[in-house]
């Protein structure tokens, strides 16, 4: 097999790149609402950013968690120009 030759991807592995990427900008999303950005008093926030040469939007919403000392999260990430969600998560935030 010639080294130079690369198989030609099929659409389940863009698919699988796509969730992977979605999931890296939602781990960065979990990361700053941890630290730099935590949501004092906020419902929703979303924001778009390029990664991997393609623009994501995401969105995050918080909520009242039934444990007074958290808030819930919940964090979308889509494709701009698609509302498809590519990759979604949830989680509880420690209040200060």
């Amino acid at each position: 097999r010639d080294l130079h030759s690369f198989p030609t991807r099929r659409s389940s592995d863009l698919s699988l790149e796509n969730r992977v990427i979605a999931r890296e900008i939602a781990n960065n999303r979990i990361s700053l609402i941890n630290t730099l950005e935590k949501p004092f008093n906020q419902k929703n926030r979303s924001g778009s950013l390029v990664f991997y040469g393609d623009e994501w939007e995401w969105k995050e919403t918080f909520n009242e968690a039934p444990m007074k000392s958290y808030i819930e999260y919940q964090i979308e990430i889509t494709k701009k120009d698609n509302s498809q969600v590519i990759y979604e998560t949830k989680g509880f935030l420690k209040k200060n």
